[in-house]
């Protein structure tokens, strides 16, 4: 689906993470589509959480990009890879932080729960 160039020969990973995409499609709850890319993985209590970012995608290329988001990552014993929303404001705020710090303090995340308020019926 995305075509990778692999002649990028060193990785300066502040602010160059959109150059080596691995994109990935999530289903909502209504059955559309949303693509996004990993941004880096946070280990916190056990669990590891994924850092992306959504994608919009036209002709294989990506067109824009969007809101930065944090999923539960789980995986069942075949390997693969499940992500969920994290459910606990605080255990969503906790890991915000420490994605936060690793990045050097920049606010990345949206407030999930102002999300549904700007859809249009």
């Amino acid at each position: 689906m995305f075509d990778h160039e692999h002649d990028h020969h060193h990785h300066d990973h502040e602010h160059e993470h959109h150059d080596h995409i691995d994109a990935f499609t999530l289903m909502d709850e209504e059955g559309n589509e949303h693509h996004f890319v990993l941004l880096g993985e946070v280990e916190n209590k056990g669990k590891t959480y994924w850092v992306c970012e959504e994608i919009f995608v036209e002709n294989d290329e990506v067109s824009e990009f969007g809101d930065t988001y944090l999923f539960v990552k789980t995986e069942d014993e075949d390997g693969n890879v499940f992500l969920d929303s994290i459910e606990s404001e605080e255990e969503f705020n906790e890991v915000a932080k420490i994605w936060e710090d690793m990045m050097g303090g920049e606010d990345f995340f949206v407030d999930l729960d102002e999300e549904d308020e700007d859809e249009e019926e």
